[in-house]
């Protein structure tokens, strides 16, 4: 089985990483795919970093885990929906386990399709501080499995105003993001 993770990675941190592993762990995952999504349909208006940053970002934080690869499969003409890739990945023969935080799991009666996901992909999601089993919508507390992992409470929306304001991210992102975010002007207001 197959795990895939997608999201903004607006940057990657250790909470997408350790979500990623234990999952893999827990469901003995043959690999995690974490696929950046290209144009992210729930944060319309939002500033997001361009889709090569994102990706590039990935790949290096991805880089020091074997059971770990960044994948490039959002189509590039637009949004794309969970249960379209999901559909995709099905199509060319993978069994997926779609992995998930409880902060996007609390989001997902806001999803196109998420029953579709539910038939087409084992669904996981891994416990987070500040959210609990119960902020999971009573439709998606069956057709969820939840995992406990490390406790961490990174966010991406917090490190971007960690980043802007100068403030010490060392031990929130691997070291090859970091640096890279600082190469690349990243975050800077």
């Amino acid at each position: 089985m197959t795990g895939l993770l997608g999201g903004t990675f607006d940057p990657p941190h250790y909470g997408h990483l350790i979500l990623a592993l234990e999952a893999s762990r827990q469901f003995d995952l043959e690999e995690v795919l974490l696929v950046p999504t290209r144009f992210p349909p729930h944060k319309p208006g939002r500033r997001i970093t361009p889709f090569r940053h994102r990706l590039r970002m990935t790949e290096l934080a991805a880089s020091d885990s074997p059971e770990l690869t960044a994948a490039d499969l959002e189509p590039a003409d637009g949004p794309s929906w969970t249960a379209n890739l999901i559909e995709k990945l099905s199509g060319m023969g993978m069994n997926i386990c779609f992995i998930m935080g409880m902060d996007s799991l609390s989001e997902l009666h806001t999803w196109k399709d998420p029953q579709r996901i539910s038939e087409m992909a084992k669904m996981v999601a891994g416990t987070r501080p500040g959210y609990g089993v119960e902020s999971i919508d009573i439709r998606y507390r069956s057709i969820v499995d939840t995992f406990e992992i490390p406790g961490t409470s990174i966010s991406s929306s917090d490190l971007r105003d960690r980043f802007a304001r100068g403030f010490n991210t060392r031990y929130l992102v691997p070291d090859s993001v970091r640096n890279y975010i600082r190469e690349n002007d990243l975050y800077v207001t």
